[in-house]
């Protein structure tokens, strides 16, 4: 006969090995077996996970031990009605032994022995009983004169199999041989289930295959063990195949083949082929039980196949078979994953009344389905109606209601949860106290989530790495950095080795608060480590560059990834594209695009998001737009971000046609406007003064679903302060206060800017105390705003006295409040004062921009020190400070007005050639000087270019050229310019009419005169005190007297004072 080649020898393990084994626990199989081949055996079976107590196929029986021991002694009696301790057993052992060794009238048959090995093979209490029989056979072997049979040998290898000690097993085998005992198929059996168990299916094959050579033909439990062992590997043609081999040999599959099979395919997820095993089982016959029905209603719910589970489930009953409770918690569990909760419940009232009582399983499924779908409520109602039928809720059934609490941020609910369950005396595990720190460090409370990892400890339960990063997690979003440093430490000091996920947490977390000198020594420290870093650690510490700006570092690190042979994804390149957008270095992320996709990476949706949102901050909109057509040609759709970084492109720069053309086309394209498209489109109106279209775009977002949010309602309070409507503004906060959103400090600045733009200086010191009192602390452009009220009220004092006590309260002036300090001064003449402010400015770090210079400029013009202001522009451009227009606009005017035409003139050409364009303000600076000194040909020039170069004349303009008319007495084209800006749409100003009334005064045309108050009166245009002065004296000095009474009381009847002078 041909033995099977085995792995071992009898001499495999020494006795002292065989003492020392270690106790296990081990769970059995459940199918049954030959009945021809069954050894006299009757224990739990590693095959069938069942009492055995079927005879040997020869129908001999081993002799009861009462045959061989007398019933009086009572150990042996109890024996015979298994009621003997472990402590009594090894005790009747020992007097087996030493009977057998004294050598009596009736020495013990190993059939006792074998007795006592199944007594103790029973005893389920014990886990270490299948190492205590095979120490004990060990004994026998070693110390007795008794020799086992084919019995005891099955009782050990069938003991082997259990503890898993496969090896061992094969050593009893090759004995088995040894005392010329062949092999029959039941023994082998169990070496093949042992070998699919700890082994792999492929070395069961192996032996399979070699049964036949050694005399034994695999019988119909050989092919249900290794059919069993394939399905469960996933190899189901091998499966299929085997069943065909089986069938070609003579053995019909029974209902456990098939059901094996149903059940392999179900697990890969191939349930339409499962379906077919069972058409074929019941055209041969085979009736579907129970079983079949509930592993195909499983496999439809893992699918997601509800329908389909249903109609199998109602089939079943229709069938007659009755399902059972795995039946009923399969359904219950796919319906919860599908989150048909009606259903779920509704079929667990269908099992209460059918007489089947749900246990702890379902209820917990239903829970965890309710609490998936953030219904606490419901959740919380299932306990209770366990707990009313008599049902204990376990920690799985805490477990997941506290997670469904947190996941819902009901965080005291949860801590109440858990003082419930250690109340009910149920311990919380990791799983509890992991979800419970989760849940803290989601909301923020990381005292407490810290309080929890105390008490975690204290209880004894040491937490895991998942803890440890739930919580370093939650202190890097809290930018609590120092607590997470110190919590890696910690990890470190109790034994846990912190992994990748670790690191990169603290990474990223270092990264968003800019502290990159310490992300980089925390990668230092993780390769010293031995931790490989890999594309994410790269991209982390990239974007933590690019976030600052460091475009080169962040590049540098991109080559290293490279010489490393890490391959940059997707994501590091989207980085690096954003980066550069973020500096308005565009052309750089669109060369890197191109770089991209050389190394075989597509562009995505998100890296031509940053690409067309750099080109609309940058406002180069036709660029944005050829973006956008870039991404449809290689088939990449845009998306609502896409549309939005347009919109607010569009908005920014004032295209407010363009920007609604564009939302138009979104929804259009299937997009639909969400509460940024809003907010853009809110904000661009307000910046256009269009407020009534902003407050109406409110109320169309308001009945389309989307409530406005502090960005949106922010927007129109600005909106409204600009304007000056400052009780629209406020009704606008009391809007937002009432909806549950709490102005910021934001919308405090507009409301403060506001009222000191309108002089409401009071009400603007009263918002920041109220900011003060609600805990929003003002910030340095709440500051800026009331030292530039207090300045444009010239109340100096008040407004340097704001800036110290910014200074005391931490508040840094910056350049803003910098300037509206030196502006107020140089208004006021104080030239010194704003000198000593530059320089204060300066040691403070603070480097003064071209408006500091130009306030300074204007400030010394104004007071006709022109050569200090020339000084100071030199002194600009030798810091490296270009002059603007605004800059030469001052000097231009201060020379015009101190009547050096040709330093002005030069002033210009000087412009020009420094590629700065004179404006508006330039040309009438210029005519108004002209004008003055009598040059009239020269403005009347000068208007020419003005308009010719596309400058449209205003009211400067017009006002100037007419005084300089009047005062030269040409009348007529003095009134043939009054008429010409009238026909324009330029109304005529206080100044214009006092410059005619005063010309007519001087050439005595009184009837002009009275025509030109009527018109003034008519257009409610208020007389200044010199229109006043001029009119008296005017008249007075052309005998006019009367009349000159007269026009006065007329203004005066007309709702306008004169002046006390007049």
């Amino acid at each position: 006969m041909s033995m099977i080649q085995l792995p071992c020898s009898t001499s495999f393990l020494s006795n002292s090995e065989l003492s020392a084994l270690p106790s296990p626990r081990r769970t059995c199989f459940s199918h049954g077996r030959a009945q021809s081949q069954r050894p006299s055996t009757r224990f739990t079976c590693f095959i069938h996970g069942r009492a055995q107590a079927q005879r040997h196929g020869s129908n001999r029986r081993s002799a009861p031990l009462a045959t061989h021991v007398p019933k009086s002694r009572s150990k042996e009696a109890r024996l015979e009605r298994e009621s003997l301790s472990m402590e009594e057993a090894l005790h009747l052992f020992d007097e087996l032994l030493q009977r057998d060794k004294k050598g009596k009238q009736n020495p013990p048959h190993i059939s006792s022995f074998n007795q006592l090995f199944e007594t103790i093979c029973r005893m389920t209490d014990r886990t270490d009983r299948y190492f205590t029989v095979i120490s004990l056979f060990n004994r026998m072997n070693k110390e007795g004169g008794v020799y086992p049979n084919e019995d005891t040998y099955y009782i050990v290898i069938n003991c082997c199999c259990h503890t898993k000690r496969l090896r061992l097993a094969f050593c009893f085998f090759a004995q088995l041989f040894k005392k010329g005992i062949n092999a029959n198929s039941y023994t082998l059996n169990l070496l093949l289930k042992g070998l699919c168990v700890t082994k792999g299916v492929s070395e069961a094959v192996v032996m399979f295959d070699k049964m036949r050579k050694m005399g034994c033909q695999p019988n119909l439990f050989s092919y249900s063990i290794v059919l069993d062992g394939l399905c469960k590997e996933g190899a189901m043609e091998k499966s299929e195949k085997l069943v065909d081999e089986m069938i070609l040999v003579g053995i019909k599959p029974n209902g456990v083949i098939y059901n094996t099979l149903v059940n392999g395919f179900c697990i890969e997820g191939l349930t339409e082929k499962a379906e077919k095993i069972v058409d074929d089982m019941i055209s041969e016959g085979i009736k579907p039980n129970i079983v079949t029905y509930s592993i195909l209603v499983n496999g439809f719910c893992k699918e997601g196949l509800m329908e389909k589970a249903e109609k199998l489930f109602d089939d079943m009953i229709s069938e007659g078979i009755k399902p059972n409770i795995v039946t009923y918690s399969t359904l219950v569990n796919g319906f919860c994953e599908e989150g048909l909760m009606e259903k779920a419940e509704k079929l667990v009232d269908n099992m209460i009344y059918e007489g089947i009582k749900p246990d702890v399983v379902i209820y917990t499924t239903l829970i965890n389905g309710f609490c998936q779908r953030g219904l606490t409520e419901k959740a919380e109602k299932i306990v209770h109606q366990m707990i009313s039928e008599g049902i204990k809720p376990n920690i799985v059934t805490y477990s997941t209601l506290v997670n469904g609490f947190c996941k819902k941020g009901l965080m005291e609910k949860a801590e109440k949860l858990l003082d419930d369950m250690i109340y009910e005396g149920i311990k919380p595990n990791i799983v509890t106290y992991s979800t419970l720190v989760n849940g803290f460090c989601k909301e923020g409370l990381m005292e407490k989530a810290e309080k929890l990892l105390d008490d975690m400890i204290y209880e004894g339960i040491k937490p895991n790495v998942v803890i440890y990063n739930t919580l370093v997690n939650g202190f890097c979003k809290e930018g609590l950095m120092e607590k997470a440093e110190k919590l890696l430490d910690d990890m470190i000091y109790v034994g846990i080795k912190p992994n990748i996920v670790t690191y990169s947490t603290l990474l990223n977390g270092f990264c968003k608060e800019g502290l990159m000198e310490k992300a980089e020594k925390l990668v230092d420290d993780m390769i010293s480590q031995g931790i490989k870093l890999d594309v994410v650690i790269y991209t982390t510490l990239i974007n933590g560059f690019c976030q600052r700006g460091l475009m080169e570092k962040a590049e540098k690190l991109v080559d290293e990834m490279i010489s490393e042979r890490i391959k940059p994804n997707g994501v590091t390149y989207s980085t690096l594209v954003n980066g550069f957008c973020k500096k308005g270095e565009t052309e750089k992320a669109e060369k890197l695009v191109l770089e991209m996709i050389s190394m075989g990476i597509m562009p995505d949706v998100v890296t031509y998001n940053c690409i067309v949102d750099g080109f609309c901050k940058k406002g180069a909109m036709d660029k944005a737009k050829n973006s956008v057509l870039k991404m449809i040609s290689m088939g990449i759709k845009p998306d609502v971000v896409t549309y939005n970084s347009l919109v607010d492109g569009f908005c920014k720069s004032g295209a407010m046609d363009k920007a609604e053309k564009f939302v138009q086309e979104m929804i259009c394209r299937g997009f639909m406007p969400n509460i940024v498209t809003y907010s853009c489109l809110v904000n661009g109106f307000c910046k256009k003064d269009a407020m009534e279209k902003a407050e109406k775009l409110v109320q169309e977002m308001i009945s389309k679903g989307f409530m406005p949010n502090i960005v949106t309602y922010s927007c129109l309070v600005n909106g409204f302060c600009k304007k000056g409507e400052m009780e629209k503004a406020e009704k606008l906060v009391l809007e937002m206060i009432s909806m549950g959103i709490k102005p910021g400090v934001v919308t405090y600045n507009s409301l403060v800017d506001g009222f000191c733009k309108i002089g409401s200086m009071e009400k603007a010191e009263k918002l920041v105390q109220e900011m003060i009192s609600t805990g929003i602390m003002p910030d340095v452009i709440t500051y800026s705003s009331l030292v530039d009220g207090f300045c444009k009220k010239d109340a100096m004092e008040k407004a340097e006295k704001l800036v110290q006590e910014m200074i005391i309260m931490g508040i840094m002036p910056d350049i803003v409040t910098y300037s509206c300090l030196v502006n107020g001064f140089c208004k006021k003449g104080e030239m010194e004062k704003a000198e000593k402010l530059v320089l204060e400015m300066i040691s403070m770090g603070i480097e003064p921009n071209v408006v500091i210079y130009n306030c300074l400029t204007n400030g010394f013009c104004k007071k006709g020190e022109m050569e200090k202001a020339e000084k100071l522009v030199l002194e600009m451009i030798s810091m490296g400070i270009m002059p603007d227009v605004v800059t030469y606009n001052c000097l231009v005017d201060g020379f015009c007005k101190k009547g050096a035409m040709d330093k002005a003139e030069n002033l210009v050409l000087n412009m020009i050639s420094m590629g700065i364009k004179p404006d508006v303000v330039t040309y009438n600076s210029l005519v108004d000087g002209f004008c003055k000194s009598g040059a009239m040909d020269k403005a009347k020039k000068l208007a020419q270019e003005m308009f010719s170069r596309g400058f449209v004349l205003n009211i400067v303009t017009y006002s100037s050229l007419v005084n300089g008319f009047c005062k030269l007495g040409a009348m007529k084209e003095a009134e043939k310019l009054m008429h010409k800006m009238i026909s324009e749409g330029i109304k005529p100003n206080v100044k214009t009419y006092t410059s005619l009334i005063d010309g007519f005064c001087k050439v005595g045309e009184i009837e002009k005169i009275e025509m030109l108050v009527q018109q003034m009166i008519s257009m409610g245009i208020v007389p200044s005190g010199v229109t006043y002065n001029t009119l008296k004296d005017g008249l007075c000095k052309n005998g006019e007297v009367y009349k000159a009474n007269e026009l006065l009381l007329e203004i005066v009847s007309s709702g306008f004072e004169p002046i006390v002078e007049t």
